[in-house]
C-alpha cells in the first residue's frame, strides 16, 4: 500500500504537521468532524490565486476575459482530478466503505482531495511553498494551454448570436445522489434546438448540454 511518505515525495513537500495531511485525506463521506471540506475550500482559493499570478506574468497583455477563461480551465475539477491521479491520491484517501469499494473513485472526490492537500500545504508552510507545488504540478498543463479556451456555454452563445438568435436557457431536469456525490441532468433550449447534459454539478451539466447541442448544430448545418 502506498505510504504518506510516497505522496509527500510526489507532491514535493514534507509536512511539519502531519495532522494537516491526514485531515486532507479524510473525505466528507466519513461523516467525521475533521474531514477535508474546510481544507478543500481553502485550497481552491490558494490554487486560484497561484494560477492567477502565473497567468498574469505569462500573458501580461491579455484582457481579463481571456485570463478568466484560462483560469477556469486550469482550476477546474477535471484538471484537479488529473493532478490527483498523477499523485495517486486514491491509494491513501479515506472514504466510507461504499465509495472505497468502487473500482474507480469519482473525479469530483479526487479533485476535492487535491484541493484539500493544497490547502494543507498552505497552512503548513505558507503561500510561497503552496505556489511552488502548484507551479511544479501545473507546469505541463500551463504549457499545453496555447490558445485561450472557450467553454461550451460561451461557444454556444456565440454560435447563436452570430445567427441572430437569443442566448439559450438552462433548466435542471433531475437532481439525484448523495450530498457528497450529486448528479445533475440539465436541459438547454434554443431557437435552433435542445439538448441535455449530465454532470456532478449544475455547472458541469450545463456545459455538457451546451457542448452537445453545439456539436449537433454544427453537424446539422455542415460546419
Amino acid at each position: 500500500m502506498a505510504s504518506l511518505n510516497t505522496l509527500q515525495e510526489t507532491i514535493g513537500h514534507y509536512f511539519a504537521d502531519m495532522s494537516l495531511l491526514n485531515r486532507a485525506l479524510r473525505h466528507a463521506s466519513l461523516n467525521v468532524d475533521d474531514d477535508n471540506e474546510a481544507l478543500e475550500f481553502l485550497g481552491d482559493r490558494v490554487l486560484g490565486l497561484a494560477i492567477s499570478q502565473t497567468l498574469v506574468a505569462r500573458y501580461p497583455s491579455e484582457p481579463e476575459g481571456a485570463l478568466s477563461r484560462r483560469l477556469s480551465q486550469l482550476v477546474s475539477g477535471k484538471t484537479c482530478a488529473k493532478v490527483a491521479k498523477a499523485w495517486n491520491i486514491a491509494a491513501v484517501l479515506k472514504t466510507d466503505s461504499g465509495i472505497q469499494n468502487r473500482t474507480k473513485l469519482p473525479d469530483a472526490i479526487l479533485a476535492d482531495a487535491c484541493e484539500a492537500i493544497l490547502g494543507a500545504v498552505f497552512l503548513d508552510a505558507g503561500f510561497d511553498k503552496a505556489y511552488a507545488v502548484i507551479n511544479t504540478h501545473w507546469a505541463d498543463l500551463l504549457d499545453a494551454q496555447e490558445d485561450v479556451p472557450i467553454d461550451g456555454k460561451t461557444a454556444l452563445q456565440e454560435y447563436l448570436a452570430k445567427r441572430g438568435h437569443d442566448f439559450p436557457t438552462y433548466e435542471i431536469i433531475e437532481q439525484s445522489g448523495a450530498a457528497h456525490a450529486p448528479h445533475f441532468i440539465v436541459a438547454t433550449k434554443s431557437a435552433l434546438g435542445t439538448a441535455q447534459g449530465e454532470g456532478q454539478s449544475r455547472k458541469k451539466a450545463e456545459q455538457a448540454a451546451a457542448l452537445d447541442l453545439l456539436i449537433r448544430l454544427k453537424k446539422e448545418y455542415g460546419e
